[in-house]
């Protein structure tokens, strides 16, 4: 079975009182193939990756640059391992606060932003996972620093839940969410984007009949307000939680676990066997 581990990734969060970043100076947009120059080693086959996302969005109709969908794309493809993944990887730097280890992605950081700011905004009920039960670490508010990739089809994921463990679902009311489903490498993930920084308040918890949990989480900010603030620079807040998984113990927990799909797949759902899970 395969589906996209970031969607799962939400016990990576970091989860500040308060967040606050500085406007960072324009960065002047860049190719797509330039942007991402830097950014191998780690992520591995980046250029061809960066390519293949490039040819397959030539077509693309809309308000965005042949460039600027292709990191969207690029965002949405997996790098062999989930580990290596685009969105994995700056995910994970942006999460860590780490100045130094941004750098290398304000170029690619700069493309993509500029991209999901010409997108319009998604005002309405979207869903993200954990595995595990996180909810003692969601009391008042929470500020989430990465992009969160969140999906407007529940159903679509609760069907590779393993029923021999805890998930925890985070159902949200956005204002300000970003549909990349027209530049996804999956449609049918019916993905939206929440910007780092996100602010959502906690509406309730509660403990749904499978065993599972769920948090209701409600967007707080302007739904035009788009992402300004300098991403090259650390973050200060009054208290910092963490759910305690790293990102490997999130990917072995059984043969029948989620595993993320192989590089370049076509994302055909109809293949997998929900009795699997």
């Amino acid at each position: 079975m395969y589906v996209a581990e970031r969607f799962f990734d939400a016990g990576q969060e970091y989860l500040p009182k308060s967040s606050a970043f500085e406007r960072y100076a324009n960065e002047s947009l860049v190719t797509i193939e330039m942007a991402i120059r830097v950014l191998e080693p780690p992520i591995y086959n980046c250029d061809v990756m960066a390519l293949t996302a490039k040819r397959i969005m030539s077509c693309s109709v809309g308000v965005l640059t042949i460039d600027e969908a292709a990191a969207i794309y690029l965002y949405t493809m997996w790098s062999g391992k989930p580990e290596q993944a685009i969105s994995t990887q700056l995910n994970r730097t942006l999460r860590s606060g780490t100045q130094d280890e941004l750098t290398s992605w304000l170029s690619y950081l700069q493309l993509f932003v500029t991209a999901l700011n010409k997108l319009p905004s998604v005002n309405g009920t979207i869903w993200r996972f954990a595995r595990g039960d996180i909810t003692s670490y969601y009391r008042n508010y929470c500020v989430w620093s990465g992009f969160s990739s969140c999906t407007r089809t529940e159903s679509l994921f609760e069907v590779f839940l393993n029923r021999n463990y805890v998930y925890t679902i985070f159902e949200i009311e956005c204002i300000s969410g970003k549909a990349i489903r027209k530049y996804s490498e999956c449609p049918n993930e019916d993905e939206v984007l929440l910007m780092p920084g996100t602010r959502l308040r906690v509406i309730k918890k509660e403990n749904l009949s499978n065993g599972f949990k769920k948090v209701y989480l409600q967007e707080e900010g302007h739904p035009n307000q788009q992402l300004a603030p300098r991403l090259g620079t650390s973050v200060s807040f009054n208290g910092t939680y963490r759910t305690g998984q790293d990102f490997h113990s999130t990917l072995n927990q059984s043969n029948n676990e989620i595993k993320s799909r192989p590089l370049y797949s076509n994302c055909s759902y109809n293949a997998i066997n929900p009795a699997n899970t």
